[in-house]
């Protein structure tokens, strides 16, 4: 009976201790990924981070080797970056992300899952799925990436005849600008203007042609450009003194 009383104690025993591995499974938190921001804006020819971050995290456990990292593009399922197997998987790339990505190395046990993209172009515009895979799960956070590029600094061209004075500037950049032209008091001339704006979208530009007529006489005024998704404001005072209206 004592042989047999031991045996049930081992039992129940062993039964206390599977439930409550058990019961610690059932409460273990799950993957869950987000983005910081879900929406951004790269400029074109430079670099663009897309963050993501993951938890719980590996902690100060250097083993990874249960994390499958994806980002890839929402539209058409294109893969921008891949790792697993503790290193990162190049041959599964797309070839417009080749040897333009990175991953945070030394911060994947972190849960920094962030992909910084280099030489941003037109192309890269759109939706990107960050997708984590841990022995906790998987899960997935998406973002919108935006496209812009800076105007380049105006070329400024003067045409003088007997009668009238044609001031033009040409710049590229993107998205479509605001463009005006302001006289000395700042009063506007879009009267006496002209704008012409022609799109490459092959290379993700607008090309702008402004120009100001005016009487042969000496003027004051301003050309002011403004790129609102770059947060760009161009301004370019022009001066045409006497000694300039003659041909």
């Amino acid at each position: 009976m004592h042989e047999v009383g031991y045996h049930r104690v081992v039992h129940n025993t062993f039964l206390i201790f599977l439930s409550v591995i058990i019961i610690q499974c059932s409460y273990a938190d799950p993957l869950n990924v987000t983005v910081p921001q879900s929406r951004l804006t790269a400029a074109r020819g430079h670099s663009v981070i897309l963050g993501c971050e993951f938890s719980p995290v590996f902690g100060k456990n250097p083993d990874i080797s249960s994390l499958v990292l994806t980002w890839q593009r929402k539209e058409d399922n294109r893969v921008v970056h891949s790792f697993y197997y503790e290193q990162n998987q190049l041959n599964t790339q797309n070839f417009a992300y080749q040897n333009r990505t990175s991953l945070f190395r030394n911060q994947l046990n972190k849960g920094n899952a962030s992909v910084k993209i280099d030489n941003v172009g037109v192309q890269d515009a759109g939706h990107y799925l960050c997708i984590v895979s841990t022995n906790q799960g998987t899960d997935r956070a998406e973002l919108q990436l935006d496209y812009g590029a800076f105007y380049t600094e105006p070329r400024l061209t003067i045409s003088v005849d007997s009668s009238d004075i044609s001031v033009q500037y040409e710049t590229e950049g993107f998205p479509a600008p605001e463009v005006m032209w302001k006289g000395g008091h700042g009063e506007n001339l879009s009267e006496q203007t002209t704008t012409s704006m022609q799109s490459d979208e092959g290379m993700g530009l607008y090309h702008i042609k402004s120009s100001y007529t005016a009487p042969n006489k000496p003027l004051n005024f301003t050309f002011i450009l403004k790129n609102q998704l770059l947060h760009q404001h161009l301004q370019r005072p022009v001066i045409i003194s006497g000694k300039q209206l003659t041909k």
